[in-house]
């Protein structure tokens, strides 16, 4: 005879073939979707560089078609000089330098993200109920994290290969991380920690009663 499947094991059967089914669905709507959704969001990408680094006037931030592939293209001036180790360098500001990475690297950790909360049931409805929140701030926090850093780096990173190579740069290092399979693990920590704060919020209510 066989032996009954444990709770554990069921539930993670259960999550398996949900976490198949939404993801399918997710990523069926970021096909549709996807570019518009990223134009809306390229405003805050601009911002966020601007941020994060004053070095670069950005000339333009748009979705482009390349080879049969969605890329994400922004192009730059030098705002001012870049200060390296062994001293300012101060190009042509008529000089433009461009950097790109995949529309997919947009939105395909989120669609995992969104996808693994979806599946996951909740112990209770006041666990549902905190997901949508925490879900919209994590998605926030990755989409801060990868591609708006990914563009700054890839544009650091022309600096650092014509004027200082072998240069220690952690943002080189989170650049690495990031095109090394490291997005798909953020979307999947965004959504374990989504999931960990519902279930702990919705405890900490029902004790409080």
């Amino acid at each position: 005879m066989r032996p009954e499947p444990t709770a554990a094991a069921s539930v993670v059967v259960t999550f398996a073939w949900r976490f198949a089914l939404c993801l399918v669905l997710v990523l069926a709507a970021t096909l549709r979707w996807g570019q518009a959704l990223t134009e809306a969001l390229l405003p805050l990408i601009a911002a966020e560089i601007n941020l994060l680094d004053n070095t670069y006037r950005i000339v333009s931030l748009e979705v482009v078609q390349r080879g049969g592939e969605e890329l994400i293209r922004i192009v730059v001036t030098l705002a001012r000089c870049v200060v390296l180790p062994d001293g300012a360098h101060c190009a042509d500001p008529r000089a433009q330098a461009q950097a790109t990475t995949l529309l997919g690297h947009l939105t395909l950790p989120p669609a995992l993200a969104v996808a693994a909360v979806l599946a996951w049931p909740p112990a209770s409805w006041r666990e549902a109920a905190w997901r949508l929140p925490l879900l919209l701030v994590g998605l926030a926090l990755l989409l801060a994290l990868d591609v708006p850093m990914v563009l700054w780096a890839s544009l650091w990173q022309l600096h650092v290969e014509a004027f200082a190579p072998g240069l220690f740069s952690p943002l080189l290092l989170w650049l690495d991380f990031v095109q090394s399979g490291g997005r798909m693990a953020l979307g999947l920590v965004c959504a374990a920690a989504v999931l960990a704060l519902a279930r702990a919020l919705a405890g900490r209510g029902q004790v409080r009663r």
